[in-house]
C-alpha cells in the first residue's frame, strides 16, 4: 500500500521539468530584437545586446539604459485522454504573464564597456480545472526565474569584440495537483509544492565584422543548476468523519520539506547579419538549447512520505534548436520597421509529455516598429505563436508509483506584445 504512494512528491516536482521545457523558455528579452523574431545575435546594436550577445555592447556610441516588458497570453487545450474519452475536450484557463527586462551599459572608454542585465529567461505557468481528467498530473503550475547578469565587453581589434559575464539565477516554483487515495473511500488529497532556489553560470560573446556589410555573432550561456533546499510540501486532506481514517491520511501525507536540484540547459547561438542596402538589414540565427543535460530528477524528503525518503524520475530530455530570420528597414534616422519568423522545436519526448506545461514544435511570426526622439527610443512588437498539434499515443507517465498513460492531443497558441523604452546619455 505504501509503495503505491512513493511517487507523490515526485509527481509534484515532476511538473517542474515541463515548465522549463524548450517550448516555454522565454527568448523575448527586448522589443527591437523580438520584432525580428530574436534574430539579433550578430547585430546586437542596442543595450539588449546584454542578453542576445553582450559583445555587441562595444558598438554602442553612448551610455544606455532600457526598461521593457513582454505580455504573453497563451491558450492551451487537451483532447482526451483516449482511454477515457477521445472526444473529451478540456481548455486550460487563460492567463497573462509579463516578464520584464532591464539593461544598462556604461562605456569606460572606446574599447571597454560594462553592462548589467535583469531578465526572466524561463517561466510561465498553466491552470487546468480542479476536477478535470488530468487532475492527478497537474491543476496549477507557476514558475518564475530571475537572472542578474553583469558583463564586461571589449574591442580586441576594430572589427572584433568579445565579452564575458556572470549569471545569478533565482527561481520560484508553485505546483498543485490532486492525489487519488483509492485505499480510503475513494477520496482526493490536494497537494501543493512551494520552493525556491538559485544557481550560477557564466556567458561569453563574440562579434566579428569580416566585411563592411556583414556582421557575425556568437553567444554561449552555460547551464545553471538551481538548488531547491527548503521546498515545502503541504497536503489538504478531506475530513472523512472517521478518526482512524483521518489519522491514517495524516501519517501518509505529512506536511514536510524536501531538497532537489534542476539543471537548466546551456544556450549556444550563431548569427549572421547582412546590410543589403544602407537602410535594410537581414539576419539569420541558429540557437541551441542543451536539454540533454536533464536526464533525471532526484528528490530527497525531510520526513518520509508514504514510506519513502527519496524518489528518482527518468527524464531523458533531448537537445533542441530554433531557426530565426529577421529584417529591419530604416525609413530615416528616427523610424524603423521590423519583421521576422522563426521555427522552434520541442525538447520533451512524447512519452514524458504531460499537461503541466505541454510544449511542442512551433512557428512564430513577428512585426514591430522603432522610433527615436532626442535621447529616447521606443520599440514595440507583436508576435503570434502557433504550436503544432501534438498527438501522444505512447505516454509512459507515472502517478503515485504506478503507470498512468495519458494519451491524447495537445494544442496551443499564444499572442505576445512588448515594449522597450531606452535612454542614451
Amino acid at each position: 500500500m505504501l509503495k503505491k504512494f512513493t511517487g507523490i512528491i515526485l509527481g509534484l516536482v515532476f511538473s517542474v521539468s515541463l515548465v522549463f521545457g524548450s517550448g516555454f523558455s522565454i527568448y523575448e528579452q527586448g522589443a527591437k530584437a523580438t520584432a525580428m523574431s530574436g534574430a539579433f545575435i550578430a547585430q546586437a546594436n542596442d543595450v539588449s545586446a546584454l542578453f542576445f550577445n553582450p559583445a555587441g555592447l562595444t558598438s554602442l556610441t553612448s551610455n544606455q539604459v532600457a526598461l521593457g516588458t513582454t505580455i504573453i497570453m497563451p491558450s492551451a487545450s487537451f483532447l482526451g485522454p483516449t482511454n477515457l474519452d477521445e472526444n473529451l475536450y478540456t481548455s486550460a484557463e487563460k492567463q497573462v504573464f509579463p516578464p520584464t527586462h532591464l539593461y544598462a551599459a556604461y562605456k569606460l572608454n572606446e574599447k571597454l564597456t560594462l553592462g548589467f542585465g535583469f531578465y526572466t529567461m524561463f517561466g510561465l505557468g498553466s491552470k487546468w480545472p480542479g476536477d478535470w481528467a488530468g487532475r492527478e498530473l497537474a491543476t496549477t503550475s507557476d514558475v518564475q526565474t530571475f537572472t542578474l547578469n553583469p558583463v564586461i565587453a571589449g574591442k580586441v581589434t576594430d572589427n572584433l569584440s568579445v565579452s564575458i559575464g556572470l549569471s545569478y539565477v533565482y527561481g520560484t516554483v508553485t505546483l498543485e495537483k490532486s492525489i487519488y487515495a483509492t485505499y480510503v473511500l475513494d477520496t482526493y488529497v490536494e497537494s501543493k509544492l512551494v520552493a525556491s532556489g538559485y544557481g550560477l553560470g557564466f556567458n561569453i560573446g563574440v562579434q566579428y565584422k569580416p566585411f563592411e556589410r556583414m556582421t557575425m555573432g556568437f553567444v554561449y550561456r552555460t547551464n545553471a543548476e538551481l538548488k531547491f533546499n527548503d521546498g515545502k510540501a503541504t497536503f489538504t486532506r478531506p475530513d472523512l468523519q472517521n478518526e482512524a481514517s483521518n489519522a491514517y491520511l495524516a501519517v501518509l501525507f505529512p506536511n514536510t520539506t524536501g531538497r532537489s536540484a534542476l539543471t537548466l540547459p546551456d544556450l549556444m547561438g550563431f548569427g549572421a547579419a547582412f546590410d543589403l542596402t544602407d537602410n535594410f538589414t537581414l539576419e539569420a540565427d541558429y540557437v541551441k538549447l542543451g536539454w540533454s543535460s536533464y536526464d533525471k530528477l532526484v528528490v530527497n524528503f525531510e520526513d518520509p512520505v508514504a514510506g519513502s525518503s527519496q524518489t528518482i524520475a527518468e527524464k531523458n530530455y533531448q537537445d533542441t534548436y530554433s531557426l530565426r530570420l529577421g529584417v529591419e528597414y530604416r525609413l530615416n534616422k528616427e523610424l524603423a520597421f521590423r519583421a521576422g519568423a522563426m521555427r522552434d522545436y520541442h525538447a520533451v519526448p512524447d512519452k514524458y509529455l504531460e499537461p503541466s506545461l505541454p510544449e511542442g514544435d512551433r512557428t512564430l511570426y513577428s512585426l514591430g516598429v522603432g522610433y527615436k526622439i532626442d535621447n529616447y527610443t521606443f520599440d514595440a512588437f507583436a508576435m503570434f505563436l502557433n504550436q503544432d498539434e501534438r498527438k501522444i499515443d505512447n505516454s509512459e507517465l507515472e502517478v503515485n508509483g504506478q503507470s498512468y498513460p495519458f494519451n491524447g492531443t495537445y494544442n496551443a497558441v499564444a499572442n505576445l506584445f512588448g515594449l522597450t523604452v531606452g535612454y542614451s546619455f
